[in-house]
C-alpha cells in the first residue's frame, strides 16, 4: 500500500470515528429523555455508568489525531480537518457528560408520573428532542458536507435558548406557588440548563465542520 493510500486511509478512519462517537452521543440524549418521562432510575444509572465509553472513545481518536500529525504531517484542508476533529470530539464527549449531569438531577427527582398536561415538563421533553435533533441533522450535513444545512443549526439553538427562557419562567412562577415543589424545581433548572449547553455543544460542531470545510469560523463564540 502507498503512504499516499495509508494517509487516506487514516483520514476515512477518523471520519468513521467521528460518526460512531456522534451516533453514542446522539444514544446518550436519547436515553437520558426516556429516563426523565418513564421515572427509570435504573436506565439514569446505566447511562451514567457508559460515561467511560465516550471518555475512552475521546481519547483513542485523539491519540490517532496526534499520529497522524506526527507522521504525515497534513497541511492546509486535511489540518484543518485534524484540528476540527479534535475540537468536535471534545464537544461530543461534554455532550456526554451533560447527559450523565441530567440523569443525576433526574434521579433526585420526586415529581409523580411525567404527564403533558404539566406545562414545564411537556416543554421540557420538547426541548431535550430539539436537542437530539439538532444532533442529529448536525451528522447528516456532516457526511453529506451540507455547510448550508449546518448553518440551519444556529437557528434551531436559538429555539431551544427560547424554550430554556420559557421553561425557566415557568418552573419559577411553580415554585412561588408551592413550596413543597422548590427542591424539585432547582432539580428542574438544571436540567434544562444542562439541555441548553448540550445544544451549545452541537452548534460548536456544526462550526467546526463548516471551518474544515470552508476556512471560516467564529460566527458563534464557543462554549467552554
Amino acid at each position: 500500500m502507498t503512504p499516499r493510500r495509508v494517509y487516506e486511509d487514516k483520514l476515512k478512519k477518523l471520519n468513521k470515528n467521528i460518526m460512531e462517537m456522534g451516533h453514542h452521543a446522539e444514544e446518550f440524549i436519547e436515553m437520558t429523555i426516556q429516563a426523565i418521562i418513564n421515572n427509570d432510575n435504573d436506565l439514569a444509572r446505566s447511562i451514567i455508568e457508559k460515561d467511560d465509553i465516550v471518555d475512552d472513545m475521546q481519547l483513542e481518536i485523539e491519540k490517532e489525531c496526534a499520529l497522524l500529525i506526527a507522521h504525515q504531517q497534513p497541511v492546509a484542508g486535511d489540518l484543518r480537518f485534524v484540528i476540527s476533529v479534535i475540537k468536535i470530539i471534545t464537544d461530543l464527549e461534554r455532550i456526554a457528560d451533560q447527559c450523565c449531569d441530567i440523569c443525576k438531577y433526574s434521579i433526585r427527582l420526586n415529581d409523580g408520573t411525567w404527564s403533558q398536561e404539566v406545562n414545564y415538563k411537556r416543554h421540557i421533553e420538547k426541548m431535550a428532542r430539539g436537542a437530539k435533533s439538532m444532533l442529529q441533522e448536525v451528522l447528516n450535513a456532516f457526511i453529506s458536507k451540507d455547510i448550508e444545512a449546518m448553518k440551519k443549526t444556529y437557528k434551531e439553538d436559538d429555539k431551544i435558548d427560547s424554550i430554556f427562557t420559557k421553561i425557566w419562567q415557568e418552573i419559577t412562577d411553580e415554585m412561588i406557588a408551592n413550596k413543597d415543589f422548590i427542591q424539585n424545581g432547582v432539580h428542574y433548572i438544571m436540567i434544562i440548563k444542562y439541555l441548553e449547553r448540550i445544544a451549545d455543544h452541537i452548534t460548536n460542531i456544526s462550526e467546526w465542520i463548516i471551518y474544515s470545510s470552508t476556512g471560516e469560523y467564529a460566527i458563534h463564540k464557543p462554549i467552554e
